[in-house]
């Protein structure tokens, strides 16, 4: 059974009380006894000293790292063919003796990096990154328990309450891409959440999100820039103040100067910026301040430089013993500074933000990585929007016959923006990259002198 195809043909109040119930689900299994019992250790170690924080997280690499040569194959395989001795591991530094691993060493074998040891129950995720290549894997229970913990330690530090009413801007479907008429948006009444579609922001609709945020008195919003940016110059054109506005918070993709300074004159509260991902193998958490700062307690972060002196993101999960991944290409540059304390501070990301889409009727579609979630049989892919909207997908694929892959495609793109806009594909050995060597997530054709809203 389609549970989407059926909730899609529910009435807005029975999509309502299914966000709800759904949301009671999330707060049962998300919030138990292990996570407020990781969520006390992470903020008991919020003091703590650079040196003491790197000594922690050393003392559970090298117990990460021998588990990893006695239970999983690929890493087992890794020590013994290149004569490392596991012990020989003993800090951060230590970890540059491994090779560096990537979605497509892990997708050619999948199995290879599952524990032989662990028993308890796996949880799948899938996700796609901003080279457009699917990616399925596990975690424990515990290590989610972790990750929210370490994301509400960063929440918790900003004064955001658990319970705080939100305006949440992502990417879940909650309202019928189909659907023409307000709301554009569901309620999550157990997790005092009203989650906006992604799939709807044209102006006329953009109007009716402030006034509903308005009416409301929401004083927390948290969602991606490039979803919030189009909302707040909406606000701004219309005179629309929020007086009630305590947070904005960011994640997902990189929050710029120029989005935080429209987020802060729209809101009247500076936008504060979180860096994770599903994969649990780095953590960047912004202070009162706006400073960002590595989570060394939760992951094993290394900042490695390319031949053109950009640092790439690598990192290593310390949680994760069901599919543990070491030195795992983020995919992202970043630049880095060892503040006077001792602690690395993240001055700037590149890499998490996309363009978007722009539908014949104006609307601009962003955040549309989950198009690639599945499909596993791409190494790379790229949207390119024709000025005619069509859609041409410039792909690289690994083995010959990928019609599934590009049936899982196609369907996501339809569920997120016009199913009327042709989609076509186009095989490349290699997907072109801009002058600086980066790969575009988006290319589009339309309008192109347009200007940031």
């Amino acid at each position: 059974m389609d549970k989407m195809a059926v909730y899609n043909r529910l009435p807005v109040f029975a999509q309502n009380l299914a966000c709800s119930l759904e949301g009671m689900r999330i707060q049962r299994s998300r919030y138990g006894r292990g996570f407020w019992k990781a969520l006390n250790a992470y903020e008991a170690r919020t003091d703590w000293s650079s040196d003491r924080l790197a000594s922690f997280r050393d003392q559970r690499l090298r117990g990460m790292v021998d588990y990893c040569y006695q239970n999983v194959p690929y890493y087992h395989d890794v020590f013994s063919e290149g004569g490392i001795d596991p012990l020989s591991i003993k800090t951060l530094d230590d970890l540059k003796r491994l090779p560096i691993l990537t979605k497509k060493m892990v997708n050619k074998d999948p199995s290879r990096f599952l524990s032989t040891a662990y028993k308890g129950r796996r949880i799948k995720h899938h996700t796609s990154g901003t080279t457009g290549s699917g990616f399925v894997f596990y975690v424990t229970p515990e290590s989610l328990d972790e990750q929210w913990a370490c994301w509400w330690r960063f929440r918790r530090g900003l004064g955001i309450r658990f319970g705080l009413d939100q305006a949440t801007f992502g990417t879940q479907k909650v309202v019928p891409v189909g659907q023409r008429t307000a709301p554009f948006w569901r309620e999550n009444k157990p997790g005092n959440q009203t989650y906006y579609s992604a799939f709807h922001e044209s102006e006329e609709n953009l109007v009716d999100y402030c006034l509903d945020i308005q009416r409301k008195r929401i004083p927390w919003i948290h969602g991606y820039p490039s979803l919030l940016a189009p909302l707040a110059s909406c606000a701004l054109e219309h005179g629309l103040r929020f007086p009630e506005m305590q947070f904005v918070t960011t994640g997902a993709e990189n929050l710029y100067n120029h989005q935080a300074d429209l987020l802060e004159r729209a809101f009247g509260c500076r936008p504060y910026q979180h860096y994770g991902m599903c994969e649990g193998i780095a953590n960047f958490s912004e202070d009162l301040d706006h400073r960002m700062f590595v989570d060394e307690d939760y992951a094993a972060v290394e900042f490695i430089a390319d031949e053109d002196g950009r640092m790439h993101v690598i990192g290593s999960t310390l949680t994760n013993y069901a599919m543990p991944l070491l030195r795992w290409d983020v995919g992202d540059v970043a630049e880095v500074r060892t503040a006077s304390d001792g602690r690395r501070e993240v001055i700037s990301i590149d890499g998490r933000s996309e363009d978007a889409l722009i539908l014949p009727d104006g609307t601009v579609v962003g955040k549309l990585d989950h198009v690639f979630k599945d499909t596993v049989h791409f190494s790379e892919a790229q949207i390119h929007q024709n000025a005619d909207y069509s859609l041409t997908i410039l792909a690289v694929k690994t083995v010959e016959d990928v019609s599934e892959d590009e049936r899982l495609a196609i369907d996501q793109l339809r569920q997120s923006i016009s199913p009327m806009l042709p989609v076509t594909f186009t095989y490349v050995n290699r997907v072109p990259r801009t002058r600086g060597g980066k790969l575009r997530f988006v290319v589009t054709d339309v309008n192109k002198g347009r200007s940031p809203r």
